[in-house]
């Protein structure tokens, strides 16, 4: 790190500044570098959007939302649940498309005390029958496509999101909120109350409920924005200085095209959340489109955006880009997935010099840990980047949990930082399989760290990650023995240039049956949302190569899946 950024980080994190820290004790029992100084509550932070209550807050097809005006639908959102019976520490669960009445729901959940859960809008009745079952949730927000299938759920409130006709036999949102107080009703909160729980696909089964507390999320938002106020004082260092009060309130709006699902904590803490302090404006995207894109970036000047890398690149390789003009994009912020270093470089120069940055981070670290931006990403392009001060700790262990201190060992990466989630809901074991006493959280990917950089070059974790999306293998392997014909099969991926990986299965059929790609798809229709079906099938009656241990070689697998991919036409 340069001089002046350390001189500049001290500075701001000085003990009369929004960003000063100390070691505290949680109550855990685990030390932790903290926040001092800045809200400890969601409902705390929302008032950062009351700074500029006339300016623009969310753009959704042809409707336009000033900050004040989601506020206050919040707050009748959060009169109307406590009338339905929610309390605190109760479970509200949305399943819907990114749109308006998602970013109110969550304001009023979490500003009630009450726990929002975020389901995956791609899974099937199925997978969104356990995660209601598994959160205990007493009220399901949704819309129409995702209510359907659920009508087992009769002890469940269910409220229908911009439904289709007047004729629905659930609850209308709009109906639900309309009569209600547009302040919000007063509840006592604390920093360590639960606020979230999103759902994430590991090694093992059927996907964890990852549970959050404010304290971890605020963790989080505060740490990128120390970051973003370091950058634009080191840009800024010879201009004359002013009020860190003042820098924290902007002066001209900024726009985020904003284009990835809520359910995932860079939609919700990179996109949504950060925009209440930025006090940007956001333009969603109910569904990822680049045509549709490139011309959202004209017509609302769009600055940012924050997605998985695959979309940057799909908006640097349309064939229409250049009809457009794109003079103010600059900020193409990836995360969920890792950026193909050469696509970096690529970046910069094919949008009038814009600023790429990546990130690295986990739904279990509220998306805390590491940041790549700047010139530093250009000349470590292969890097995800360095710890995000100045509360974030990144570190190399094996497996025994000894940390390695030598520059470019390989070892499982480790975070700790107060942004790390509590735990699994509902699931101690698994929760003490990825914590030590001190508060470290095993990642489940392999890297090393050189100079403070970060590099991943592996996952311990039998996951797929599909852009942006983790995949279970045995989840997916589970699902594929279900079919009688099938007696051995192995999921794993392959790297693909857009998606980052590519889905694949290998399957030994029992003698004399048979099973064609098509007869499998059909079959998993409605057993796995679609992004976990596997797109590259082998089917055959050979077994399956194995290891010494018994296991199926996923590593020989790999190879030969890729040999086959770069031989075909």
């Amino acid at each position: 790190m340069t001089e002046k950024y350390t001189e500049i980080l001290n500075s701001l994190t000085a003990p009369d500044q929004i960003f000063a820290f100390e070691e505290k004790q949680h109550t855990s029992g685990i030390t932790y570098r903290e926040f001092v100084n800045t809200p400890k509550t969601l409902s705390e932070f929302y008032d950062f959007g009351l700074l500029f209550p006339e300016w623009e807050f969310i753009v959704f097809n042809d409707e336009r939302y000033t900050y004040q005006e989601i506020i206050k639908k919040s707050a009748q959102t959060a009169n109307a649940l406590t009338k339905a019976g929610v309390k605190k520490g109760d479970r509200v669960a949305l399943c819907m498309a990114n749109n308006p009445e998602y970013i109110i729901s969550f304001m009023a959940i979490t500003s009630l005390g009450a726990v929002c859960v975020l389901l995956n809008s791609w899974w099937v009745p199925d997978e969104v029958t356990y995660g209601l079952e598994n959160s205990g949730s007493i009220v399901l927000i949704a819309d129409e496509k995702r209510l359907i299938g659920l009508e087992k759920f009769s002890n469940i409130k269910k409220i229908v999101v911009r439904p289709s006709d007047q004729t629905s036999e659930f609850e209308d949102f709009e109906s639900f909120i309309s009569a209600q107080s547009e302040n919000f009703p007063e509840v006592s909160l604390d920093t360590n109350d639960n606020a979230t729980i999103f759902y994430t696909s590991g090694s093992t089964g059927f996907p964890k409920g990852v549970l959050s507390t404010h304290r971890n999320i605020l963790a989080t938002l505060f740490s990128w924005a120390l970051v973003t106020t370091i950058k634009r004082e080191v840009e800024n260092a010879d201009l004359p200085s002013s009020n860190l009060e003042d820098e924290l309130t902007p002066k001209n709006q900024s726009a985020i095209l904003h284009c990835v699902p809520l359910f995932h904590v860079t939609g919700s803490h990179s996109g949504f959340l950060m925009s209440i302090i930025a006090g940007r404006k956001m333009v969603m995207m109910p569904k990822w489109d680049p045509s549709a894109a490139l011309k959202l970036i004209q017509d609302e000047k769009i600055g940012a955006i924050t997605g998985v890398p695959t979309q940057t690149w799909d908006l640097l390789t349309h064939p229409d880009r250049d009809k457009y003009d794109l003079s103010t994009f600059k900020e193409l912020s990836g995360g969920g997935a890792p950026r193909p270093p050469e696509h970096v470089k690529k970046l910069k120069d094919g949008f009038n010099d814009a600023e790429p940055s990546i990130g690295y981070g986990l739904t279990e670290t509220n998306a805390a840990g590491t940041l790549n931006l700047g010139k530093e990403y250009l000349l470590h392009p292969g890097s995800c980047g360095r710890a995000i001060p100045p509360v974030t700790d990144v570190a190399i262990i094996d497996e025994n949990w000894n940390f390695q201190l030598e520059p470019k060992v390989v070892g499982e990466i480790v975070i700790k930082s107060p942004a790390n989630m509590v735990g699994y809901w509902g699931n101690q074991e698994a929760t003490d399989e990825v914590f030590n006493d001190d508060g470290w959280f095993k990642s489940g990917d392999l890297g090393y760290i050189d100079d403070g950089f970060v590099y991943i070059v592996d996952r311990v974790k039998d996951m797929v990650i599909r852009g942006g999306e983790n995949i279970s293998c045995i989840e997916v392997e589970t699902a594929i023995y279900l079919h009688p014909s099938v007696q051995e099969a192995a999921v794993f991926g392959i790297p693909e240039e857009r998606l980052g990986e590519t889905l694949c299965v290998a399957i030994c059929l029992k003698p004399s049956m048979e099973l064609s790609e098509q007869e499998l798809k059909d079959f998993l229709h409605d057993k796995l949302a679609a992004f976990k079906i596997p797109s590259f099938m082998q089917i055959s009656y050979e077994e399956l190569p194995r290891v010494a241990s018994g296991k199926f070689s996923k590593t020989q697998l790999r190879d030969i899946f890729v040999s086959i991919e770069e031989n075909q036409p």
